[in-house]
């Protein structure tokens, strides 16, 4: 047996990517801004101004990724910890502070990318007078083998890091002079995470050197715009004990005994309470002390942790819990003014909201949209460092009349986001502050948000937003209104045409040409039906699908229909099949082959999956008290998400994949469903068809003239895909929009749908086809397509789980405690009585040659007699009759177990 170091794990491509919550084309993006958050930390900590630079420099196929900063410098001891792959170092972890997070093994993951891309040039850490190269690799056996060289450097203020990376992680970006200054803008990332955390960092310097070729620099300089005094918590102040639940003190102060443990200092306990805000002075300290008798140490609670919670409540009652201002204020001037030097400002919006949430936590959100003269970008953050991406992505926030899930999507609606529509002419940064934030991804971008802090990010939104959206709203009106008048005037052109067409044909028209009515495809089919199912079920009256019999509808009806005429499936199975049955009666034996599936919830492997085929729903009994909704999608392909998800789980909701319209054994199904007790939804593309599949699943048809099943259309809604900024795409229709669809439709989807005519016919001048715009839910990714499903179930207020009468929950709970006491029991009985030698004594007792005596011959003529049967079931029945004239095997049993007790009794 062997074992591999989980060590090598920050070597590892895949386990770098797990990590740090971004792909492996990103880790210089990982780089970069690891490398500024801790730059920033330093200097802050220090007490100073930070100052710190960016370069980015392309040599012999590599790109040299350089971060400075005016910090203390990182001491070589902590150098020589950092290469320690066995554990983390941070001077952060277990505190609840509003600073910058950090992945928590953030340098080790520097150390590691350069490795797990195969890069072989060093690490440069230069501090305190020495210049640290570092490399980490592979060894043989799998494990990590590190390599560390110092000598001296002319650096004695501050930290210098050189992270070495392929050259295509950072690419050359484009030389652009402006009045101003001389600014790099690029569609990369290096310069923009500069300018990103410029914007988040009004106290700080931010230089960046982009150096492009040889011959060639960028330089890029943000100069602080906040006074001096200017306040934001720092690394080094100290933290709130109102910051802290039970568990969060009691993760610290296991902490601080862990380093104990391991060689460091055992803090006393007043010490520990004075480096907590309201705690620092020494008689609140004693009070504090007062309360936990027997506790002078910290490592005294390794014997007592109960007094963990007695230590959090003293400190809270002694200190007060501190206010939202004190996360620091960042001034409308300072975001426009950055904003402006990138992209030109031309009108701008700001709003703040401060607020302490239910929890005792004080939360900022600062928002800021600008409309610029250049394109622009959207920029994240959370206390003070930029993100990834939008933290509130999983949130949803509440607009006037809509709900978006996420910033990015609430901006988009309101057109307040960079895009297409809007020429890119947007910037905007959204900046949260808080010292408890609760991500929900490895790379610490998704926030998980109380609801009152996402109805304070929505008021943010809504008042940055509001101009905007209200002329959005304004040229679509006037937009509609013009398409409108554009559409009004096409038909009274067709209208004129046609009257035209029709006047002629009626002046020179005679009667002689007039061509005799011929029988209908409808009239054919009806009369050949008979015949066709006669054919279809055979002299042995077996059933048949309704493809079978189209097979046999087919010939027959086109000998009465006039040469070239043609019958399609589709018309004769899903029009005229329904049409007789309405008339003559259902047709005995007909079924419908499955069409969908029905997937259960809490059932991983799919046994319980259930085709859709009238003969399986007929069939079908649902299961009680599994689940109270069911979510139709009209894609198949759709479910391996849905599944993985385990949304279906969540929710105690059914799901139903198809290919398009449902069929008659979907709606029968659905209409089989208790009302009231399981709520059904739709989920369907953004398109008329979608339209329609979402209107025919509850609404009665020509085929199901009956059928009415209250059905909730959960989207994909047109003004759902545009406020989500899902990419729309071209398509064309050759029939009219399903008419009872029309009177729903909103302006944006009635403008979309109805498009343009590009075809006409060469004789009425009618259009034959049409050019307009649909979106599918594939233009979701799968982690936005179940956040929208989950939007719109919460939207309607089903997020229930299934919970039955207390008589029931007994019962099962009676059920339950049932197959435990009979497992408990079977155990019991196999460990007394050793089954497998109690079988072997009874086969002992028999002939078992003579009983195991089966031919080949046997078989066959046991099979010849029984043709319904296999050879396996042939032997099992051989075996059988061959024990039929000997004693019982229960009774055989019985006596071996007898005979054992009497041998364990002695």
């Amino acid at each position: 047996m062997f074992s591999t170091p989980r060590t090598a794990e920050f070597l590892e491509r895949r386990a770098l990517q797990s990590q740090t919550g971004q792909v492996a084309a990103k880790f210089g993006d990982v780089v970069i801004k690891e490398l500024l958050d801790n730059a920033l930390d330093a200097a802050e900590s220090a007490g100073v101004r930070p100052e710190v630079g960016l370069t980015v420099a392309w040599r012999d196929g590599l790109v040299f990724v350089t971060v400075t900063d005016n910090g203390p410098g990182m001491p070589a001891e902590v150098i020589d910890r950092i290469l320690d792959f066995t554990c983390n170092v941070s001077d952060k972890e277990s505190l609840r502070s509003p600073t910058r997070g950090m992945q928590g093994n953030a340098f080790k993951t520097i150390l590691g990318i350069p490795g797990a891309l195969e890069v072989t040039a060093p690490v440069v850490v230069e501090a305190r007078g020495l210049r640290h190269e570092l490399t980490a690799s592979r060894d043989l056996a799998g494990g990590v083998a590190t390599r560390h060289t110092q000598t001296p450097s002319a650096r004695t203020t501050g930290t210098s890091v050189t992270v070495p990376l392929p050259a295509e992680l950072v690419a050359e970006g484009t030389l652009v002079t402006t009045p101003r200054r001389v600014k790099l803008v690029t569609a990369e990332s290096a310069v923009g995470w500069v300018e990103k955390y410029a914007l988040a960092n009004p106290h700080a310097r931010m230089k960046v050197d982009h150096a492009q070729n040889q011959s060639e620099q960028g330089v890029g300089i943000y100069e602080p715009t906040a006074p001096e005094g200017w306040r934001k918590p720092w690394p080094t102040d100290p933290t709130s004990a109102h910051h802290y639940d039970q568990a969060a003190m009691a993760k610290l102060v296991f902490g601080h005994i862990r380093e104990h443990q391991r060689g460091g200092i055992d803090l006393p306990l007043r010490k520990f309470t004075e480096t907590f805000a309201g705690l620092t002075g020494s008689i609140k300290a004693k009070q504090v002390a007062a309360a936990l008798p027997g506790i002078t140490r910290l490592s005294d609670f390794t014997d007592k942790p109960e007094q963990i919670a007695v230590l959090l409540e003293t400190m809270k009652a002694h200190s007060k819990p501190p206010k939202p201002s004190y996360l620091g204020q960042i001034s409308r001037d300072h975001y426009i003014h950055v904003l402006d030097g990138a992209f030109g400002v031309e009108e701008a919006w700001f709003s703040r909201q401060q607020l302490t949430d239910h929890a005792g936590i004080p939360w900022s959100i600062e928002v800021t949209v600008a409309r610029t003269s250049r394109p622009g970008s959207l920029t994240f953050a959370v206390n003070h460092a930029a993100t990834f991406d939008d933290p509130l992505a999983q949130t949803a926030l509440a607009g006037d009349g809509f709900t978006t899930t996420g910033a990015r999507a609430f901006l988009a609606r309101c057109d307040g986001a960079p895009g297409y529509g809007n020429q890119f002419l947007r910037a905007v940064v959204v900046h949260l502050v808080c010292p408890v934030p609760q991500f929900t991804d490895k790379g610490k971008t998704v926030l998980s948000v109380p609801p009152e802090v996402a109805e304070a990010c929505g008021t943010a939104l809504k008042a940055t937003t509001k101009k905007l959206l209200k002329d959005k709203l304004s040229r679509q009106k006037a937009e509609g209104a013009r398409q409108r008048a554009e559409d009004a005037h096409h038909r009274a052109e067709l209208a004129q045409i046609r009257k035209a067409e029709r006047d002629f044909k009626a002046a020179t028209e005679t009667p002689a040409a007039r061509v005799p009515r011929k029988m209908t495809k409808k009239e054919a089919v009806f009369a050949v039906m008979a015949q066709a199912i006669a054919q279809a079920r055979g002299d042995q009256g077996l059933s048949f699908s309704s493809h079978t019999l189209y097979y046999k509808i087919r010939p027959l009806a086109l000998n009465l229909l006039p040469s070239g005429a043609k019958l399609s499936a589709k018309y004769v199975e899903q029009t005229l099949l329904p049409a007789w049955e309405r008339e003559h009666g259902l047709i005995q034996g007909l079924y419908r082959e499955p069409r969908g599936t029905l997937h259960h919830p809490h059932d991983p492997a799919g046994a319980r999956d259930l085709r859709l085929g009238t003969r399986e729903v007929k069939r079908y009994i649902p299961p009680s008290r599994t689940f109270n909704k069911i979510l139709v999608v009209e894609k198949t392909g759709l479910w391996p998400p849905i599944h993985e998800s385990r949304i279906a789980d969540k929710y105690d909701m059914a799901v139903i994949t198809t290919e398009g319209y449902g069929t008659e054994a979907c709606r029968d199904l659905l209409a089989r469903m208790p009302a009231g007790d399981v709520k059904i939804f739709v989920l369907h593309d953004a398109d008329p068809y979608g339209y329609n599949i979402a209107r025919t699943l509850g609404e009665e048809t020509a085929r199901m003239p009956h059928h009415r099943v209250e059905v909730i259309d959960l989207g994909l809604t047109v003004d759902d895909a545009h406020a989500k900024g899902l990419e729309s795409e071209p398509d064309t229709r050759d029939s009219a929009l399903p008419a009872r669809i029309v009177p729903h439709l909103t302006e944006l989807a009635h403008r979309w749908f109805t498009g343009k005519a590009c075809d006409w016919h060469e004789n009425t001048g009618d259009p034959t086809r049409w050019l307009y715009q649909r979106v599918e839910l594939n233009a979701f990714s799968s982690p936005e397509l179940i956040a929208y499903i989950e939007e719109g179930l919460a939207r309607h207020g089903a997020t229930g789980k299934v919970i039955p009468p207390a008589d029931e929950l007994r019962d099962m709970a009676v059920m339950g405690l049932r197959v435990r006491v009979d497992a408990a029991v079977t155990r019991a009985v196999d460990e007394m009585h050793a089954k497998e030698l109690l079988a072997d004594t009874v086969l002992a007792g028999l002939d078992v040659d003579q009983i195991t005596n089966i031919s080949p011959d046997d078989i066959a003529h046991h099979l010849a007699a029984h043709p319904h049967r296999d050879w396996p079931m042939a032997v099992m029945a051989h075996v059988t009759d061959n024990l039929h004239h000997r004693p019982p095997l229960y009774d055989l049993a019985r006596q071996a177990i007898t005979a054992q007790q009497t041998d364990n009794s002695d």
